[in-house]
């Protein structure tokens, strides 16, 4: 077990403390700081260094974030009113990062804590193979690291277990933390190195939180920090229901996490009332895509059906064309060739016909969409490459919403037409911006959207520490049904070890994304929408009791306990 010291020297720790504490002495007794304050500050100050100069900026910010992680009511703390913060969708690439300064002398052990303080472990894999895994290690660190800089207690302590990705090593970094006195765990990464720490926590009181978002690996006591991909199936499902849009077509990537998704959002159409008329896989090729978007657009048909009635039309045409008599001859005169010029002999004679074929030639296909939306589930190159097929299909945006998931929530689909007016769930984005701000201020870098979760995790710690000095790391207070709200909106941990959190509902336009349905405020908020959406789901039962059992692409059947991280993989 090693352990990581913030980057700054142990007297700048005492010292921004020590800050700290006479700012919070000011604001006790509701009066500004004295002059004399004010002087000892700025002398301290000047003791930095350049680079502590950045991070002391971030630090004081800190002071007006310091209980942020603020319970949404009831046990263990008061009811706080502060606006849902925003979270990021599922996992992404982390950026590039500077190189993390390890003392690996610093701790030999265990880290110095005094009598009363508790010990987060946190298990990252920072020394996986992948430098991309690296490095959003590092982050995650990072965001823990600040969580408790910004901690409104100092009987908190974090130690670090390296995983190095894989399952073996994380069973081992979870005996080392066991052993080293860890009260509560923070990861590790996926739902591979989740199960293999399973066995070593049953029959400990060592709570978990893992950043995976594989139910399966879900357990009482071992909760997941991860967006879990069947809420945010959930959300966008129910929102698109209750505007009317009942009717779903799905096309979803080929392999585990495609079928995991394609079960999830069969389920969840199925529980809110609506009917999947029609689901196709992909495969990951871009040139792959084209045949399940022809069949999902049910092209051919439409296909066939405009070319009969173009012949319809035209044989009408020629029914209604008068005889013409060559003058020189006295014999009728054939009809011309090109229908085109048929219908421009009719002329004012049958202007509904005419007009009925000028507005057939403008497309390729006859006939309805069988669905009112289209549900694709990834984000990234997948979609850019997937999304302007449907148009050229003839799936028109303008009739036919497109959904998907978090992964949707990407500036740079903004640059793709056929996404404009499309619809997503992602978490809400009100504190994300000024965590960013902060951690960019301290690491010099910018931070991935997992950080906030590490970040929430270790902060949900730390609050609980800082007002129970007994046993504060127990089930029922970690499981407030009130829940807590962080830099990721509201959430709450649920017995089985699963979350649930506060999501909104998001739409892609030219500019910016622009919020449709906004999160909940608290989680009394968030069932009574769920209450109101089931209501729904059994009004449409009721009024379509002959409606079409969802269908999945073959083998989705088996596809629980995926991990949803196509991109970072690994274990």
């Amino acid at each position: 077990m090693s352990a990581y010291r913030a980057r700054k020297p142990p007297y700048f720790c005492s010292m921004v403390r020590w800050i700290v504490h006479l700012l919070r002495a000011a604001l006790s007794i509701g009066s500004p700081l004295k002059p004399d304050t004010k002087r000892m500050m700025k002398e301290s100050i000047k003791l930095r260094s350049a680079h502590a100069q950045r991070n002391m900026a971030g630090a004081c910010m800190a002071v007006a974030m310091c209980g942020f992680l603020l319970a949404c009511g009831g046990a263990p703390a008061p009811l706080a009113q502060n606006n849902p913060q925003q979270v990021a969708a599922l996992a992404q690439n982390a950026p590039p990062m500077r190189r993390m300064e390890i003392d690996k002398t610093a701790y030999p052990t265990s880290p110095p804590r005094q009598a009363n303080a508790r010990v987060v472990a946190l298990l990252l894999p920072l020394g996986d193979a992948r430098e991309t895994i690296r490095s959003l290690a590092g982050h995650l660190f990072n965001g823990a690291q600040l969580a408790l800089f910004d901690a409104p207690t100092e009987n908190l302590v974090i130690s670090l277990h390296d995983t190095k990705g894989t399952a073996e090593d994380a069973r081992e970094a979870a005996k080392a933390a066991i052993a080293a006195g860890a009260d509560i765990i923070v990861g590790p990464l996926f739902g591979s190195s989740v199960s293999a720490i399973q066995p070593v926590l049953a029959g400990r009181n060592v709570p978990s939180f893992a950043f995976s978002n594989d139910a399966s690996t879900a357990q009482d006591g071992l909760w997941l920090m991860g967006f879990l991909p069947e809420q945010n199936i959930d959300r966008i499902v129910s929102e698109s229901i209750a505007q009317g849009l009942t009717r779903f077509g799905a096309l979803v990537p080929q392999g585990v996490f495609g079928e995991r998704i394609a079960a999830s959002f069969a389920a969840s159409v199925d529980r809110f009332g609506g009917t999947i008329v029609q689901s196709e896989a992909y495969p990951p090729d871009a040139e792959g895509m084209f045949d399940p978007v022809r069949r999902l657009a049910r092209f051919d048909d439409r296909k066939a059906a405009h070319k009969a009635e173009m012949q319809r039309l035209a044989n009408e045409a020629l029914a209604l064309l008068p005889t013409r008599i060559d003058d020189e001859t006295g014999l009728p005169i054939a009809p011309p060739e090109e229908i085109e010029a048929v219908f421009k002999l009719l002329g004012d004679d049958a202007p509904e016909l005419v007009s009925a074929y000028e507005a057939l030639a403008l497309v390729e296909t006859l006939g309805d969409i069988p669905y009112d939306a289209v549900f694709m589930p990834e984000g990234g190159l997948a979609l850019r490459n997937l999304a302007p097929l449907l148009p050229y299909f003839d799936i028109d945006p303008r009739r036919v919403k497109f959904i998907g998931t978090g992964l949707w929530d990407d500036p740079t689909l903004r640059q793709e037409p056929p996404l404009h007016g499309g619809w997503y769930a992602s978490a809400p984005s009100a504190n994300w911006g000024g965590f960013a701000t902060r951690y960019e201020e301290v690491y010099e870098a910018a931070p991935p959207r997992l950080a906030s979760m590490a970040y929430d995790a270790v902060a949900l710690a730390a609050r609980l520490a800082s007002f129970q000095t007994e046993a504060p790391f127990r089930a029922e207070l970690l499981m407030d049904p009130n829940g807590f709200s962080g830099i990721d909106g509201i959430f709450r941990l649920k017995p089985g070890g699963l979350n649930e959190r506060g999501l909104t509902v998001q739409e892609v336009t030219r500019a910016q994304s622009r919020e449709i349905s906004r999160p909940p405020k608290s989680f009394v908020e968030h069932d009574r929408r769920l209450e109101a959406a089931m209501s729904l789901a059994e009004a449409l039962r009721r009024s379509n009791p002959d409606r079409a059992l969802p269908t999945l692409p073959n083998g989705a059947e088996d596809a629980s306990g995926q991990e949803t991280l196509p991109e970072a993989g690994g274990s």
